[in-house]
């Protein structure tokens, strides 16, 4: 329902802030590590979850769409409500998160107050799958635009040399480059062209 909130930080208490924006103050949960960052009277940008149960409504901020997204993970495993999920947060970085949890490190887990070896345990077995997958899309996204870029380096490079744009294009769609520096892409590129 709300993405976001921008505004003036109004106040901060230990466990969360009031934002004023447009002249409304909004309380907003937040992790207390997130929470020492902040002063009052700074603009700032939180990206937010709004969590309705029967008998009460809270935000909970995060100054990352990355820490938003790994609290709604937490909160999605059972036994795990907000306010754990941002005392994980609030002690463990979300990258550390994700590498604790894809290697099974129950320990980094239990280092959290309040967490258990049951409920590490229990976190583990149930996001595990999604962190895994997520990790590696990430790497392959990276790798897959680093690639690109040695490609385009390659190509100027080649075109520099006399090569047509057109003819270096026809060679690299060919040859696996996926891995490849700029240097192995030029040398690769070349060997094919005499071939030709």
């Amino acid at each position: 329902m709300y993405a976001f909130f921008k505004g003036k930080i109004d106040n901060i208490f230990k466990d969360r802030i009031i934002i004023d924006v447009n002249d409304i103050g909004y309380e907003i949960y937040m992790p207390e590590s997130e929470l020492l960052t902040l002063n009052a009277g700074e603009n700032i940008k939180i990206y937010t979850y709004l969590h309705v149960r029967e008998d009460d409504m809270r935000l909970f901020g995060f100054s990352s769409n990355e820490s938003l997204e790994f609290f709604k993970k937490l909160i999605t495993v059972s036994g795990v409500g907000p306010k754990v999920a941002l005392g994980i947060i609030s002690n463990v970085d979300t990258e550390s998160l994700c590498v604790a949890i894809a290697t099974e490190n129950i320990a980094a887990l239990k280092s959290v107050p309040g967490i258990g070896p049951k409920m590490a345990q229990k976190i583990i077995f149930e996001l595990k799958d999604k962190v895994v997958k997520e990790q590696i899309d990430n790497i392959k996204v990276k790798t897959k635009e680093t690639n690109s870029k040695n490609i385009e380096e390659a190509t100027t490079a080649l075109e520099v040399l006399g090569y047509t744009h057109k003819q270096i294009k026809e060679v690299t769609s060919r040859l696996e480059l996926s891995e490849d520096s700029v240097e192995t892409i030029i040398r690769k590129v070349l060997k094919e062209m005499q071939n030709m």
